[in-house]
């Protein structure tokens, strides 16, 4: 039963060595030739199999395509997730940095994939990237926003879709211009004062107004004191009446 057993385990392994070759060399090909240009047997050939073989895991390219941009997102997720577990600050724009440095990276390393993903959306092509997959991966901002209100750190009355729009855009544009300017005669833009500018702007933008914040706490203790005068007047009436 043990030697079954590590046959199975065995057999599961290779197969799933053998589907993430095949993701792998379609990930390559769709970039280089697009969905329409990409062909199944050069696909085969990348990923060292028969071209058969893939129809056993797809039974279509735009099957494949959808496999491919669902790993693709899905990976970005867990590994913003994995950013966020491991940053050891706790205050709201030391995460942000974090994230804002691993997103505007991946977009840079990433920009012909990405690239390819919004042209499908653009196009409504029917292998576009899910908006549940979308919705995944911006999760992990949300949560990070909605945390530092939480903390009193960012404006209570900031509106969170304008501030994702706010990050995630102009991190995009900045990825950008940075991968377009890697192979041209002209200075290479640097990364770090993205990122630095980023956290400047959510700090002008939504940062918690301390005096502000001293102004409701002062509002807070006279409405405390103004309760307890109210109940103190109540426990005086309760007194005077006849028993």
């Amino acid at each position: 039963m043990a030697t079954k057993a590590v046959n199975l385990e065995t057999q599961r392994v290779k197969l799933e060595r053998k589907e993430r070759a095949i993701l792998d060399a379609a990930r390559g090909v769709f970039v280089e030739h697009g969905f329409d240009g990409a062909r199944m047997s050069e696909i085969a050939r990348r990923a060292n199999i028969g071209e058969g073989t893939i129809y056993s895991y797809y039974e279509s390219k735009a099957e494949l395509m959808l496999a491919v941009l669902q790993q693709f997102w899905d990976g970005l997720t867990l590994e913003a997730k994995d950013v966020m577990a491991s940053t050891k600050a706790e205050g709201f724009f030391d995460r942000l940095r974090a994230l804002a440095q691993y997103h505007l990276n991946t977009v840079i390393v990433n920009a012909d994939f990405i690239n390819l993903t919004f042209a499908l959306r653009r196009n409504n092509s029917e292998v576009s990237v899910s908006r549940d997959h979308l919705r995944q991966y911006v999760a992990v901002f949300d949560q990070l926003f909605r945390r530092g209100q939480d903390r009193g750190e960012l404006k209570r009355n900031a509106i969170l879709w304008q501030a994702r729009d706010i990050f995630y855009g102009s991190l995009e544009y900045s990825g950008r211009s940075i991968e377009m300017t890697m192979d041209v005669a002209h200075k290479q833009r640097q990364q770090g004062p993205v990122v630095d500018q980023m956290v400047t702007l959510f700090m002008s933008l939504y940062g918690a107004d301390q005096s502000a914040e001293g102004d409701d706490s002062s509002a807070v203790r006279q409405l405390s004191l103004q309760l307890d005068q109210l109940s103190e007047k109540i426990d005086m009436l309760t007194r005077r009446l006849p028993q």
